[in-house]
């Protein structure tokens, strides 16, 4: 189980190799649980060949309990959630994300 700071709507999330400026949370029905999902915009490109905003799907994982306390460094609500590593969960988690959001591009913590 791990612990998900919530990043309201105009924040950022920074990965690696991208940061996602957050439009939208929600939670989807996946089987008997519930997925939280994270909406935003990142931009890729480079210099030479032009950049170009694409919509990103950001999955941290199921809800086990949301918003059960604050972050003490940003003050914003956290979530415990489970990661979906079941090679079985996995694909179903995808055919649910490509048939709710067409055309995203899906990160899974």
């Amino acid at each position: 189980m791990e612990e998900y700071v919530h990043v309201p709507s105009g924040g950022e999330i920074s990965f690696m190799a991208v940061t996602l400026k957050v439009s939208a949370e929600g939670c989807l029905a996946c089987g008997n649980r519930q997925l939280l999902y994270v909406e935003g915009i990142t931009t890729v490109g480079s210099v030479c060949c032009g950049a170009v905003e694409c919509r990103v799907i950001y999955v941290p994982g199921f809800i086990v309990s949301r918003h059960c306390k604050r972050d003490e460094a940003s003050g914003h609500s956290v979530s415990r959630v489970e990661p979906v590593t079941d090679p079985a969960t996995l694909e179903e988690v995808k055919k649910l994300l490509f048939k709710t959001f067409p055309s995203s591009l899906f990160l899974l913590a």
